[in-house]
């Protein structure tokens, strides 16, 4: 054999690998990792925590994207039973139910959010996709039949033996739809408040009033597709804040992966869907002399 012949031998066997590599890649990218749903546990001191909701657990679900990739009616009970299976106190939805034609998944939609189980029930805000063109019309009406609590620049209060934790929702911020003081003004004038706000860069606006100990969003897919030694690709405002858990001031936010997918391609790498399990508690050592 030629050294000619050796080194096309060499490399239609590199060629084959790389094809089987990218071959493999692909198929566990769009079919396995959409699939295999990641339960992150987090633990979240809040200053000021009346220690009556010490160990109050919150399961976030974000970016559901019903029929877009695999996120069928099937995929979507999954999620149902993985949150049920927390035990939550409260389960908070964060926004973009869908990514196109709200409509044909009104009714998946509404099933899935019927069969979630929260001792202090379910609220829910919009994301981006959510107020495009007409959607927000069917999702309204999923989450009326769902027995969801839609919180539009609106506030949720949670009574424990005269203590609150008060959750406020406020409307999408891409859209223009956020009202932060309307929302504020709501607010009683005791307890914790934690506020749910689809897009993470909020955070820097929220924060700066000094209202809320806790954000909770969404929006940026963690990436999505993560690839080593590149950074990651997010959407318009979740740019500075994209996976994780972050302190801004005397606020706290935490940014979900979300459970669905979108763009293209339909598929997650290096980035799993994830349900979170926000776990509060008090600052017990604010308390100490």
């Amino acid at each position: 054999m030629t050294r000619w012949q050796r080194l096309r031998h060499k490399s239609i066997k590199f060629l084959l690998v790389a094809i089987a590599i990218l071959f493999a890649t692909s198929v566990y990218a769009r079919g396995v990792e959409p699939r295999w749903f990641e339960i992150k546990t987090i633990d979240i001191t809040i200053a000021g925590l009346n220690p009556v909701f010490e160990g109050y657990r919150i399961v976030q679900l974000s970016d559901l994207h019903a029929r877009s990739g695999i996120m069928d009616r099937q995929q979507l009970a999954k999620v149902a039973n993985i949150a049920n299976r927390q035990q939550p106190d409260l389960i908070a939805l964060t926004g973009d139910y869908v990514t196109d034609s709200a409509s044909k998944a009104e009714a998946m939609l509404a099933s899935t959010f019927s069969q979630l189980q929260a001792t202090d029930g379910v609220v829910a805000i919009m994301g981006n996709h959510d107020r495009e063109e007409d959607h927000n019309i069917a999702i309204e009406r999923a989450f009326s039949n769902g027995k969801v609590n839609f919180l539009n620049n609106a506030v949720y209060s949670i009574d424990r033996h005269g203590h609150k934790l008060n959750i406020a929702g406020v409307d999408d911020v891409y859209f223009e739809r956020a009202n932060l003081p309307l929302t504020i003004s709501q607010l009683p004038q005791t307890g914790t408040n934690i506020l749910l706000a689809h897009e993470p860069d909020f955070v820097d606006i929220a924060a700066a009033t000094d209202r809320f100990g806790l954000q909770l969003s969404g929006h940026s897919h963690g990436g999505q597709i993560v690839l080593p030694l590149l950074p990651r690709v997010t959407a318009l405002l979740a740019k500075k804040y994209i996976s994780g858990l972050y302190t801004i001031g005397e606020t706290q936010l935490y940014v979900s992966s979300g459970v669905g997918t979108s763009g293209l391609p339909q598929a997650r790498f290096n980035c799993r869907p994830e349900i979170s399990v926000i776990v509060l508690h008090p600052d017990r050592s604010a308390s100490l002399p």
